[in-house]
């Protein structure tokens, strides 16, 4: 009685049926692992190292977003495109959103402004330009003046195109 036998079972097909187990176990959770990190990828969570064509919003998402309010913000609109009306259009449209729009005219710089238009600010006025440039285009230029102020001004170009109605497209549908 000195040696008893487990189960009818040899040491190795213990030691086999073991590290099959194991074996299974582990690819099932390497395929879990790939699961997830397809997911995240997928979502939004996390990006692939050195991809080119996602470096502009990688770089606006992790900027915090401005602690500012519309109505905070005090806007000159000027119409260097020299499209007739653009800047009082502008200017309405932005009153319509919440700024504060203190000057509507021809530019006093009298820049040249090939697209569809740029926001001047100085140093103290980068967040109240950022809160501006979410509401236009997104070919829209920030340009650092170097003012003192924290006022911005939205300087129309030659391509510029009026800003879409507050509630969109469904807003022209109502009523």
């Amino acid at each position: 009685m000195g040696y008893v036998r487990t189960a009818g079972m040899s040491t190795a097909a213990r030691r086999a049926r073991r590290r099959a187990a194991l074996v299974i176990t582990g690819l099932l959770l390497a395929l879990l692992v790939v699961f997830a990190v397809a997911m995240a990828f997928v979502q939004g969570w996390i990006s692939m190292p050195g991809g080119d064509g996602d470096a502009a919003a990688t770089s606006a998402v992790s900027a915090p977003p401005p602690a500012l309010t519309a109505a905070e913000v005090s806007v000159n609109v000027y119409n260097a495109g020299g499209i007739p009306g653009a800047a009082g259009r502008a200017g309405e449209a932005l009153r319509e959103r919440g700024f504060s729009v203190a000057t509507v005219a021809n530019d006093p710089e009298e820049a040249d402004v090939p697209g569809p238009a740029v926001v001047r600010h100085g140093p103290k006025g980068v967040e109240e330009a950022e809160l501006l440039l979410a509401e236009l285009p997104d070919s829209v230029e920030l340009v650092d003046d170097g003012r003192d102020t924290a006022t911005v001004d939205l300087v129309l170009g030659q391509s510029w195109e009026d800003l879409p109605p507050v509630g969109g497209a469904d807003a022209g549908e109502e009523g």
